[in-house]
């Protein structure tokens, strides 16, 4: 557990190495999996583009056979 020491008027917290060590694991951990969660982000994202690309050549083409059919 930290503790909060002071030693020649300097104030400061003292961790043990374990929990220092603990605290790294922690902090890489949740690195990893913050990188994780922007890579599926990007990679919804980059399938939303692509599905609004399709729905938008789709309504082109809707659009085009109601002109046709108009006439």
């Amino acid at each position: 557990m930290a503790e909060k020491i002071k030693y020649r008027d300097v104030s400061g917290i003292f961790i043990p190495d374990a929990e220092w060590a603990q605290f790294l694991d922690d902090v890489s951990t949740i690195k990893q999996r913050s990188t994780e969660l922007e890579k599926v982000n990007g990679e919804q994202q980059y399938k939303l583009k692509k599905l609004a690309r399709i729905i938008q050549r789709k309504d082109k083409r809707i659009a085009g056979l109601i002109e046709i059919g108009a006439t």
